[in-house]
């Protein structure tokens, strides 16, 4: 009995010293690993970049319809508000002054509720885990055919709801994520008088304040099937120039789009950098983006993705998220890249398609 107790004592105390080597290490493990990231990504960020001549894009038309989503009238696009409510049924009709199918459950809409619950994986990232309850959200779907006919549709995401009002202040939420939603209404305009070989599935989602809760429904509802999606383009916050940087976040998980980023750069007005999307483990303590918004629900639902944003600003998710700052000529440049990006992957996937 004495010796099987010995026997059980060795591996618990081998157990704790192991735990322990860990606690102290773990700290300066991370530092090394997350100064490590801070080089990668200086050296591949781009010092050059092409002249802003791309001119396809209206950049009036492109601050026109961002100012409409994030004037004072919209009250922050809260989900289930009278602003949010007027969002929503604006987009619905851009999409349909476009020309774009209406792919929702409800013509453009498709509508949902969700109930306030607890979420593990949100838990199991450190984010806030209690996802509120949400009534009469909607997201806004519209669909332009392609040239092919068979062809998986590319889905373009952006999504329009914002933190509405705190009291009498409105978060304004011009760059998060008017500038999403505008560049998408754009982005439509031209890819219909200049059609893509895929289809393209346009999506305008609601309450990914809420814990991406609009992605989340689009499968949960069962509107969308993962296996009838080709990849997931998704734009969050486009138009503040924070060193003329543009992340492309999603190439760690599909290094095949590394090249097609590598075609884009030349042509691009801004510096794209394939960044946070890598783990912990590889990365340390920088963020890794992979979750952070719609395409996270994609991801998750195996379609491959990339999401173009730029970084955390001083005026993130506050009331001086305004539309006077937005950063214009970037703001277009950056749009103008996204329109090239979707022209590339789409001769990479019709061609991938053919072989």
């Amino acid at each position: 009995m004495l010796l099987k107790k010995k026997r059980l004592v060795l591996p618990v105390l081998l157990l704790l010293l192991l735990a322990l080597g860990y606690s102290l290490l773990k700290p300066f493990w991370l530092t090394q690993l997350t100064e490590r990231e801070a080089e990668r990504i200086r050296i591949i960020t781009p010092s050059n970049v092409a002249p802003a001549s791309l001119n396809r894009l209206s950049k009036d038309q492109l601050m026109a319809d961002l100012s409409w989503l994030a004037a004072a009238e919209r009250q922050g696009r809260a989900p289930g508000t009278a602003g949010g409510i007027a969002a929503r049924l604006w987009i619905a009709e851009q999409f349909a002054a476009i020309g774009l199918q209406p792919a929702g459950s409800e013509g453009y809409l498709h509508p949902y509720s969700v109930a306030e619950h607890f979420s593990f994986s949100r838990w199991l990232r450190g984010k806030n885990a209690t996802i509120p309850g949400v009534e009469n959200a909607a997201n806004v779907l519209g669909l332009l055919p392609g040239t092919v006919p068979g062809l998986k549709p590319l889905v373009l995401t952006a999504h329009y709801d914002h933190l509405g009002m705190h009291g009498d202040t409105i978060f304004y939420g011009a760059d998060d994520n008017a500038s999403g939603v505008a560049a998408m209404l754009e982005l439509a305009r031209y890819l219909k008088a200049n059609p893509l070989q895929h289809p393209v599935l346009f999506i305008a989602l609601d309450s990914e304040e809420k814990g991406l809760q609009g992605a989340v429904a689009l499968f949960r509802t069962g509107l969308l099937q993962p296996e009838q999606l080709k990849f997931n383009i998704n734009i969050d916050m486009l138009s503040r120039d924070t060193n003329q940087l543009l992340y492309a976040v999603g190439t760690y998980h599909h290094p095949w789009l590394l090249p097609l980023i590598d075609q884009l750069q030349p042509q691009s007005a801004v510096k794209l950098v394939t960044a946070h999307d890598r783990p912990w483990y590889l990365a340390g303590n920088t963020q890794d983006w992979t979750l952070s918004s719609d395409h996270g629900i994609f991801h998750q639902q195996g379609v491959p993705f990339i999401y173009f944003g730029v970084a955390d600003h001083a005026d993130y998710h506050t009331p001086r998220d305004t539309a006077d700052k937005v950063d214009v000529a970037f703001y277009h440049q950056v749009v103008e890249t996204v329109l090239s990006f979707l022209q590339l992957l789409d001769q990479q996937l019709a061609q991938d398609q053919t072989n």
